[in-house]
């Protein structure tokens, strides 16, 4: 996964959890990761290396002063944009939560396409219900979708936590959409007002300040983009489906067959996303 999913990776290993997400999450948001910490993301230093930068004072200056990396790799970390793993994992470190030698382990062993954290998260959730292991699979890889759209479209790190999804009731709006064919599968967005503003203005570049049509209507291109997405994926599986018109709704819960409830923490608070294997009713 190349560290896409870095930060779902270090929620379901028990370096981050949901009471420290809501915090560390935004700070990433503007982190600068040192040149040590991307050496280490990067996989250019040896385990001794790394080891002598955990236990040092200065680990920036032990880095330069030993001259662990060359001048061209010092010049090239220099020049690269830091993407949100190093950025998450410059706040860890700030914050004392975890250590160099403990990212390290986790940039390596997160770095590989048969690491799938989003889809091990959905299935934990789904194996807590009674009789819906087998949508697991499917549920999981439309979440992994959803975080990899938020991350495009919303500029945002995104996270399912595993603890129960309680539902936003009070000014909340929710988006919902169908998609039937092959397969069947609805996906909601409930969310809060603030949070809704949010990801309108995020995915439209507008500056929304009130929830007006035309704030429903970039939620509701959002779904219909991610849904539209999760169709082509299936068709290059050979599995048909079509899109149904999305709808929205206040202070109002779906219910529908298969129904399964995830929080989605992000930089800027955390919605419900509620996946079902039929129409949702509200």
């Amino acid at each position: 996964m190349g560290n896409r999913y870095f930060s779902q990776y270090l929620l379901n290993t028990g370096v981050l959890d949901s009471d420290n997400i809501g915090y560390v999450m935004p700070k990433s948001a503007h982190a600068v990761p040192q040149l040590y910490v991307l050496a280490v993301q990067k996989g250019l230093l040896s385990e001794a290396q790394v080891e002598e930068l955990a236990g040092a004072d200065d680990p920036a200056k032990t880095l330069t002063d030993n001259k662990f990396l060359s001048d061209d790799q010092m010049a090239s970390l220099k020049s690269d944009n830091p993407d949100r793993a190093a950025c998450i994992a410059q706040v860890l470190l700030d914050e004392k939560l975890t250590d160099l030698k403990a990212l390290n382990r986790c940039f390596r062993e997160s770095d590989s396409d048969e690491i799938h954290p989003v889809v091990d998260a959905v299935k934990k959730i789904v194996s807590s219900y009674e009789d819906l292991n087998p949508v697991g699979e499917i549920y999981g890889g439309y979440a992994e979708m959803l975080i990899s759209a938020l991350q495009r479209l919303m500029n945002t790190d995104a996270v399912v936590l595993t603890d129960p999804a309680e539902p936003v009731i009070e000014d909340s709006i929710i988006v919902s959409q169908s998609m039937g064919g092959a397969i069947s599968v609805s996906a909601a967005i409930l969310t809060n007002e603030e949070a809704f503003l949010e990801m309108a203005r995020r995915y439209s570049s507008e500056d929304f300040t009130v929830i007006d049509e035309m704030a429903e209507d970039s939620l509701a291109e959002f779904v219909n983009v991610i849904n539209g997405l999760y169709i082509v994926e299936q068709s290059g599986q050979d599995v048909d489906m079509d899109l149904d018109t999305p709808k929205i709704g206040r202070n109002v819960c779906p219910g529908a067959s298969s129904l399964v409830a995830m929080r989605i923490v992000t930089d800027f608070g955390s919605f419900v996303l509620y996946l079902a294997e039929d129409e949702f009713m509200y």
